[in-house]
């Protein structure tokens, strides 16, 4: 019952039924749809999915089946759309064009760290933030073309989720005037609950920013998934109430019901998937390896570049047996940050490629709450996608990304570009 996809997937499933059968989403879904470009949409949707990382984990449950719903309603695979989707938002969670409550949490630990050597060293959440906002750009672009020209053309090649294909009829995307004006209905609705989350974060609202923090750190991205749902449940109720799908309240209790029925592939999944990772996480497996990994690098003596491209690589491999950012960072910073100083990277720089092996291998996690709910969502439009599968299809995002981003990285330090506002690329003190 602590298994965090079982906290927040029903919850946000709830709302989002509403939305569905209400007939708001299949209207969005038609608008966003009439674009015949599809660089245009895979740019669109791997941008989305790149900044999803402001709202946590619950961009792992939200963004995946409604790029899929998109992708058929434009005659393409939808398995290409969840992966697409599931991709960009595992590899986005290391760049951001704003700085976010992950950057204010791991900036705490690199500071504390940096201070065994550097007692004066000062960690802010924008000390790698020039590199994470250019970076946002190139992975949008990168998981972009790893869609259209590896993933999408794969599986249609191997026929898996093909069935969904169908003629276009060009007249499927105009939307009837009653549409327009039910969805200027749930487009308000949309816009009322946000008012409500910026009036809620005023000072002495819930919502509030803490002693000593910021809105970012506060409870605000700890309700994601109740504000997920009661966005999509108001601004489905809006568009059903306008578009005559829903005659009163109580019509939405079918939807839901029905909704929520489609979750049981969901529910085994994660009674198998929480066993195994609390087991595995019980084991202390991923500190031995984390420890080993470290002499391992100190013993390297590379320039501040090489050493920086190999610190992703460590961490992308660490990130498969122990997913949580958090905990990787308490546990590996102090060692890591220091160490990384005496051969000349700046922490701004070493908290940056952190995040950076931090995502590149969330897709392919075995032990990412979130790939057993991608694996539910497969199976829906193809039975044949099992776990290899899935993985398989993702494997390219992860290598070729990573390979980019990291020859991107070298470059920045080899240049010694600023990472951040007062933070240079290479660390110059003297031990």
């Amino acid at each position: 019952m602590t298994f965090a996809p079982m906290l927040t997937v029903p919850l946000c499933t709830l709302g989002m039924a509403v939305s569905t059968h209400s007939g708001m989403m299949n209207a969005m879904l038609k608008s966003a749809g009439a674009t015949k470009s599809d660089w245009k949409m895979c740019l669109v949707v791997a941008f989305i999915g790149v900044m999803a990382n402001l709202a946590g984990d619950a961009a792992f449950i939200v963004f995946p089946p409604l790029v899929a719903m998109l992708f058929i309603a434009t005659n393409r695979n939808p398995l290409a759309g969840l992966f697409l989707a599931y991709g960009s938002v595992s590899i986005g969670f290391g760049a951001n064009l704003l700085p976010g409550s992950a950057d204010a949490s791991l900036a705490a630990m690199t500071e504390a760290a940096a201070q065994t050597l550097d007692p004066n060293f000062i960690a802010t959440p924008v000390m790698s933030w020039y590199f994470m906002f250019v970076s946002t750009f190139v992975m949008t672009f990168m998981c972009a073309w790893v869609n259209l020209k590896v993933v999408e053309p794969r599986l249609n090649r191997e026929n898996l989720g093909t069935a969904y294909i169908k003629p276009v009829n060009e007249d499927k995307f105009e939307l009837t005037a009653q549409e327009k004006k039910a969805m200027r209905a749930g487009l308000l609705g949309m816009v009322g609950v946000i008012a409500v989350c910026g009036l809620l974060c005023l000072p002495g609202m819930p919502f509030q920013a803490p002693k000593n923090g910021s809105i970012m750190t506060g409870y605000l991205w700890k309700c994601i998934p109740t504000i997920i749902f009661v966005l999509f449940f108001v601004s489905g109720y809006a568009f059903g109430k306008v578009a005559g799908t829903i005659k009163n309240f109580g019509d939405t209790i079918p939807m839901m019901t029905k909704e929520l029925s489609t979750l049981a592939s969901f529910f085994l999944v994660c009674f198998v998937a929480s066993q195994f990772i609390s087991i595995f996480g019980a084991s202390k497996i991923a500190t031995v390896i984390a420890v080993i990994c470290g002499g391992w690098l100190k013993g390297l003596g590379l320039p501040a570049w090489a050493l920086a491209g190999i610190f992703v690589i460590l961490i992308a491999f660490l990130n498969l047996f122990m997913g949580s950012a958090n905990g990787k960072w308490a546990l590996i910073s102090s060692v890591f940050v220091p160490m990384l100083m005496i051969a000349g990277v700046n922490p701004a720089t070493a908290q940056a490629a952190y995040r950076m092996g931090d995502g590149v291998t969330n897709n392919i996690t075995p032990t990412l709450a979130y790939l057993a709910i991608l694996l539910g969502y497969a199976q829906q439009y193809d039975p044949r996608a099992k776990t290899g599968t899935v993985i398989a299809y993702q494997l390219p995002y992860t290598l070729i990304c990573t390979f980019v981003w990291i020859v991107f990285l070298m470059i920045w330090i080899a240049l010694d570009i600023p990472m951040g506002p007062g933070y240079p690329a290479i660390y110059n003190a003297q031990f």
